[in-house]
């Protein structure tokens, strides 16, 4: 049984997936459950270009990366599936991004 008073960010995370350019040019893609109450900062953090995804634990978990345009279509599948997400959410997210 779940304790009622256990803290929100303790429990759920909210599955992104993020874009950017490696230092030697190169596109890549990551995908990071963040906690929902650090959502908005890294919102704000990754807008004003202020990211630092070598120091991501403040906002939560990168849970896989890799190089090029976007994640291969079993990756996203299995991070939906180990997220318990919509694979069609993730799916969406990427052709938004």
């Amino acid at each position: 049984m779940t304790d009622p008073k256990a803290n929100t960010d303790d429990l759920h995370r909210i599955i992104v997936l993020i874009y950017g350019t490696l230092e030697s040019s190169s596109p890549f893609w990551l995908f990071a459950a963040v906690k929902p109450k650090r959502y908005d900062a890294m919102l704000a953090a990754q807008k004003e270009g202020k990211l630092d995804l070598y120091h991501f634990e403040s906002y939560g978990e990168i849970i896989i990366s890799g190089e090029g345009k976007s994640p291969p279509d079993e990756i996203t599948l299995k991070v939906a599936e180990m997220y318990q997400t919509p694979a069609e959410v993730l799916m969406k997210a990427m052709k938004e991004g």
